[in-house]
C-alpha cells in the first residue's frame, strides 16, 4: 500500500485499495491520439491538466481546455483525442445514479461567487483560492472536486482538518513549475502515515487523518482535490472536523 505517487506511477489505473482507499481509483492519462474511455459501473470525472482535449460522448461533442473537468456518468463511454498531447487526471468512484453527461468550464467557475472562494488569512500564511467545481448541487453520486492553490509559500488545509469516516481524498499536484511542497497526513502527529515532498505531476491519497500542506518559498502550491464520499449522495463539503489544538484562532 502506498499515499504517494510519482506522474510516471500514475499511466495505469491505480486502483482503491493500492492507495488505502476504498471507493477512488486514479489515473494519468496522456492523450495524443484517438482514445475510448468506458465508465463501465464507475462515474469518472477527468480534469484537463494540461493542452486540449476533444471529445464525444454520443451526440455531444467539444473541447476541453486547461483546468476543465469533464462527466462521465456510468454506463458510458467518451472519445478523446488532441493534436499535441494533452494531460488528463481520471477519477473513479462507483455509482449506480442515473446522470448525464457534462463538460464543465473553468473560466465559468471562476466567475462564480458561489464556487471560487477565498479562505484563510494572509496574516497566519494561509490564505488561499478554492475552486468548487463539482459542487454537492451537481447530479453526482459521490464526487466533490475542484482545486485549491496557495499563496506564495503558503499553507492550505489549515486549520488541519479531517472528513472522519465520510470521505476520502486525492491530491493531484499540477502546474506547479519547479516549486514543491510538503503535504502532510496523519491522525498521530508523532506517527504520520505520510510526509511527502510534493512536485508537479505527483499524487497523495488521504484515506483519513489530517492533510496540511506548506509549499517552498517562492512558489505556489497547486492541486486538484478530488472527495469521494463512501455513502452515496452524502456530499456536505463543509462536514468536516477541524484538529482541535490548532482550532480557529489558526485560520
Amino acid at each position: 500500500m502506498k499515499y504517494y505517487y510519482n506522474e510516471h506511477e500514475q499511466l495505469e489505473i491505480i486502483q482503491p485499495v493500492q492507495m488505502g482507499l476504498e471507493y477512488t481509483s486514479v489515473q494519468r492519462i496522456e492523450v495524443s491520439n484517438k482514445k475510448t474511455i468506458e465508465s463501465v459501473k464507475e462515474e469518472l470525472c477527468f480534469v484537463v491538466i494540461q493542452g486540449e482535449v476533444h471529445y464525444q460522448c454520443g451526440e455531444t461533442n467539444g473541447t476541453a481546455g486547461f483546468k476543465d473537468v469533464i462527466y462521465l456518468p456510468p454506463q458510458s463511454e467518451v472519445h478523446l483525442s488532441s493534436e499535441e498531447k494533452a494531460v488528463i487526471i481520471r477519477y473513479g468512484a462507483p455509482s449506480d445514479m442515473r446522470s448525464e453527461f457534462a463538460h464543465i468550464q473553468f473560466d465559468d467557475v471562476d466567475k462564480n461567487p458561489k464556487q471560487h472562494h477565498v479562505y484563510g488569512k494572509k496574516e497566519t500564511n494561509c490564505e488561499r483560492h478554492v475552486w468548487d467545481i463539482i459542487t454537492a448541487d451537481f447530479p453526482s453520486s459521490r464526487f466533490l472536486v475542484g482545486m485549491c492553490e496557495s499563496d506564495v509559500g503558503g499553507w492550505t488545509a489549515w486549520p488541519p482538518h479531517e472528513h472522519g469516516d465520510k470521505r476520502e481524498e486525492v491530491y493531484v499536484y499540477f502546474n506547479m513549475g519547479n516549486a514543491f511542497g510538503i503535504q502532510c497526513v496523519y491522525e498521530d502527529m508523532g506517527n504520520p502515515l505520510e510526509v511527502a515532498l510534493v512536485r508537479d505531476g505527483d499524487l497523495v491519497s488521504v484515506p483519513r487523518g489530517y492533510h496540511p500542506n506548506v509549499g517552498c518559498p517562492g512558489g505556489k502550491l497547486s492541486y486538484i482535490y478530488c472527495m469521494v464520499s463512501k455513502k452515496p449522495g452524502d456530499r456536505n463539503f463543509m462536514d468536516l472536523q477541524i484538529q482541535e489544538i490548532f482550532g480557529e484562532k489558526f485560520e
